[in-house]
């Protein structure tokens, strides 16, 4: 994670009490009580007690990026959320708590946990004026309150652009691997470690044409795959975000597919894939600990440097930044290319709620008031069916509205030129007048698949969009801010061919807060 802004007081912290009933609340996405969040930190997942830990980059005496905690919350199906107090403090008003990670250290190799199995160790970076250096922190209790090791910096690197380590067990070396930016050099970093404590190099990734002015918050992911060409049964995707110079501007993320021997990462791929086509999704970490038959499952920070300082739900309510809905993920071949496939976990289920609308349609349009949903969130899933295998024509589009201010957020799929965008222009409380980095639309190119459908579905929610194209091989994530909340929706299919149908359907979303 990186900074715009770093001169701020040193503030201890106690957990705050929050209202989370404002108009730009999300509902269904995590934010903090209070002040300013940004990247996920040390995910993972407690099956002894069936509890997610959510850490999380945290000012929580300002609304603006600085004196940086680790924030924290507790989840048990990471829809419903309770909050700690910040699990990691500064020490003094010179260094802060920056990016990392968590793992359960179940057979002791730290020596923190002689009478118990299951441990946590929190690996993160100390930034200063002067340098960034890793340290780690244990907690006996689970990991709500944490000890800061006696002898960090377990790594010093002497350089202030070495930052957001990730710790992994890797089985088959019997060791602790971590993956590491160096910043500048547009490098990630590989060391292994038998304890926690004594890190030793072993190599560096880079790959030439990879965009950004800085590498931040890598994650290392173990997918199962079936590849017949190769007979593999995995492969290793590594997730690197990037802040300055994303491709779409400001801040993003990317990906890497390839092989990780225990000492070096090796990239298949000639170029990255965006893990995201619009600018809101950052930072994306994944879950420790989960169990074996699980898909990975991630959470990503749902904003942008460009513009995050300034976003009007700090002003009007008092926080800033919130999270993506936790995505599980699959690694398929797609026409020969290796995609990652997110889609909200579990399918929405802990905070799904009534049907509002579920129709087959042809041309003309369907509108739904969810002007009633409590939580003022939705979810749809749309299917076009019967799509010819050549010649595709038409489009379905769809508008949220605010009955009260007249304003929207739309987006469409056009099937005659292959494209899909959102766009965000037609909301009001934060424009490009604000800040022209806020830009407003976002596409994508598509194809229609050979069985003759294209399915989307998305989830609204107060002031995050997240849309998920062909069972998630694409995705787009994008905040807005509307004077009045959106209400109604509004689906219009226009030149579809006279066998193509479109099915919809709508459902209400249950506040993750009040229920």
């Amino acid at each position: 994670m990186r900074l715009g802004l770093l001169a701020l007081p040193f503030l201890a912290a106690t957990v705050q009490a929050a209202d989370y009933s404002g108009p730009l609340r999300p509902q269904v996405q995590f934010s903090p009580p209070k002040g300013f969040m940004n990247d996920p930190n040390g995910m993972f997942y407690d099956a002894k007690r069936s509890i997610y830990h959510y850490y999380y980059q945290y000012n929580p005496s300002e609304l603006v990026a600085g004196n940086q905690h680790w924030g924290h919350a507790t989840s048990p199906d990471l829809y419903h959320w309770t909050n700690h107090p910040p699990a990691l403090e500064p020490d003094n008003e010179d260094t802060f708590i920056f990016s990392g990670s968590a793992i359960i250290d179940s057979e002791n190799t730290s020596g923190f946990f002689p009478d118990q199995d299951d441990g946590v160790v929190a690996i993160y970076t100390a930034h200063s004026s002067t340098k960034e250096t890793q340290h780690i922190a244990y907690s006996t209790d689970g990991g709500y309150t944490f000890t800061k090791y006696a002898n960090n910096p377990v790594i010093d690197s002497h350089t202030d652009n070495f930052r957001d380590p990730k710790v992994i067990w890797h089985a088959e070396s019997q060791k602790w691997v971590m993956v590491i930016a160096w910043a500048h050099a547009l490098k990630i970093g590989i060391f292994t470690s038998p304890n926690l404590k004594d890190w030793t190099p072993t190599s560096n990734y880079t790959q030439e044409g990879l965009p950004g002015v800085q590498f931040e918050c890598p994650n290392l992911v173990t997918f199962p795959v079936d590849d017949a060409d190769s007979g593999e049964t995995t492969k290793d995707v590594l997730a690197i975000s990037v802040n300055p110079g994303a491709p779409l501007g400001g801040s993003g993320t990317f990906y890497v597919v390839g092989q990780f021997n225990g000492t070096h990462f090796n990239s298949e791929v000639k170029e990255e894939t965006l893990f995201d086509f619009a600018r809101d999704n950052y930072a994306a970490q994944w879950f420790y600990g989960l169990p074996e038959d699980s898909k990975p499952v991630s959470i990503g920070w749902a904003s942008n440097w460009d513009y995050t300082n300034e976003v009007p739900s700090g002003d009007r309510e008092g926080w800033r930044g919130s999270a993506t809905v936790p995505r599980e993920q699959t690694l398929i071949n797609v026409d020969g290319a290796w995609r990652v496939t997110q889609t909200p976990f579990q399918g929405l289920s802990p905070v799904k709620g009534d049907k509002l609308e579920k129709k087959t349609f042809n041309n003309g349009d369907v509108s739904v008031d969810f002007s009633s949903v409590e939580s003022n969130a939705v979810y749809f899933d749309v299917t076009i069916k019967n799509l010819p295998s050549s010649d595709v024509t038409g489009e379905l589009s769809f508008n949220f509205t605010s009955s009260a201010s007249g304003e929207y957020l739309d987006g469409a799929v056009e099937l005659n030129s292959g494209s899909f965008w959102i766009n965000r222009a037609g909301t009001h409380l934060f424009t490009t007048a604000d800040n022209d980095n806020f830009t407003g639309q976002f596409d994508t190119s598509i194809s229609v698949s050979e069985s003759g459908q294209f399915t989307f579905s998305g989830v609204i929610d107060r002031s995050v969009f997240e849309v998920f194209l062909e069972e998630g091989k694409q995705s787009g994530t994008m905040s807005f801010f509307p004077t009045k909340p959106l209400d109604k929706v509004t689906f219009a299919a226009t030149g579809l061919g006279e066998d193509v149908t479109v099915d919809l359907g709508v459902w209400g979303l249950k506040s993750g807060w009040s229920s």
